[in-house]
This record gives C-alpha cells, sequence and structure tokens, in this order.
C-alpha cells in the first residue's frame, strides 16, 4: 500500500514513477512527483520504482491567462 495526496492506494507498488503516472492519466510534462519527501526528477520517473510504504505528493501546475 502507498500513499498518494494523502490517501491509500493499492495496485502501484513495484510500478515507475512514468507508469503509474501513465494509468492515472496525469499530465506527466506538467507535474512534480515527491515520494517520500524528496523530489523525484522528470529524467528518473522511467527508472523510480515505488515501494511499500511510499508516500507520494503529485503536484500538477495549470497555466492560464
Amino acid at each position: 500500500m502507498v500513499t498518494v495526496n494523502g490517501q491509500q492506494e493499492s495496485g502501484a507498488v513495484g510500478q515507475t514513477i512514468t507508469d503509474f503516472l501513465n494509468k492515472r492519466d496525469a499530465p506527466i510534462d506538467n507535474i512534480v512527483v515527491e515520494r517520500n519527501g524528496d523530489i523525484i526528477h522528470r529524467a528518473d520517473f522511467d527508472h523510480v520504482k515505488i515501494s511499500e510504504n511510499d508516500k507520494l505528493e503529485l503536484i500538477s501546475f495549470v497555466g492560464g491567462d
């Protein structure tokens, strides 16, 4: 089980950050991912795997006029 933005989720353990975001239809180009208090750089999304008890914060940026 992992925690995403304060909510517990199952099924994410073992996925890369990229796979996890794609399954959520998250805007990869406009998102910041923090795992256990550390920012994950976008270049590492394909390599970093989600582990049991990870705490993820997903922060999206929305542009506007």
